[in-house]
């Protein structure tokens, strides 16, 4: 019960956070149709909402069809994750928040990982899901937290960031894919106890409708910020060749 107060923390945490930024930033000049409320609450209904109800309907807790309807609902979120990272929605957070605050909001995978790893003392999850095993995310979440602090202190480091993010990427989707091959599907690689029912169990099916979905945004929006970055830096060199 302890582990799944402390999880239920880290989704209202990030979705807090999700909140306030989306609020600071769109909250002018925003899309006409989707202001931030709007922007919130589609987020939160396909990602919280949506999965809990299946969830409780036993409509997610079936692995032996290819596909899973449990993946078939992540893959179509994680389809509104890109398309919501690269709307305006993301140019506005990326306009508004500093790099070094875009790379420190990946810090709640570090307690994300602790409760994995007190999931797999609890026998609920595979061992290879944690830091124990094959799952080594939590490095992203430290490394975030040192490169932020980093950021802060008036260093620049946008190599490094970039190569950061994409270890954070593939740490990230290296931990989907242990997950997706410890469940019962037909396909199921790891073939240790106990299975990896937490795509169709709540509170945990909103590690995958949400928490992964946040680390992917979190990632593209990184991803574009350096990408504006570089251009910037392109302009001011061609303004300064062109006045010579």
């Amino acid at each position: 019960m302890t582990t799944e107060i402390f999880f239920i923390a880290i989704v209202a945490a990030v979705a807090a956070l999700f909140v306030h930024a989306v609020r600071k930033t769109t909250r002018r000049g925003g899309h006409p149709a989707l202001g931030p409320t709007v922007v919130v609450a589609i987020v939160f209904i396909l990602c919280l909402a949506v999965p809990a109800i299946l969830v409780s309907r036993g409509l997610l807790n079936q692995y032996s069809s290819i596909p899973a309807p449990g993946f078939v609902l992540v893959g179509l979120i994680t389809l509104g994750t890109i398309t919501l990272a690269f709307s305006f929605v993301g140019s506005r957070l990326v306009a508004g928040i500093s790099l070094a605050g875009l790379v420190g909001y990946q810090v709640f995978r570090v307690p994300l990982e602790w409760a994995l790893h007190e999931l797999y003392s609890e026998s609920v999850i595979p061992v290879q899901m944690t830091f124990a095993g094959r799952n080594f995310d939590i490095a992203t979440g430290l490394l975030a937290a040192a490169l932020a602090f980093w950021l802060t202190k008036g260093y620049r480091g946008v190599r490094l960031v970039f190569v950061w993010n994409i270890v954070g990427l593939v740490l990230l989707a290296n931990i989907v894919v242990i997950a997706i091959l410890s469940t019962p599907v037909p396909f199921r690689y790891f073939m240790n106890d106990p299975v990896n029912l937490l795509p169709s169990t709540f509170p945990y099916v909103w590690l995958p409708t949400f928490l992964v979905q946040a680390a992917l945004f979190g990632h593209l929006l990184v991803f574009r910020a350096l990408a504006q970055s570089a251009q910037s830096r392109r302009i001011k060199s061609g303004m300064a060749f062109q006045y010579r």
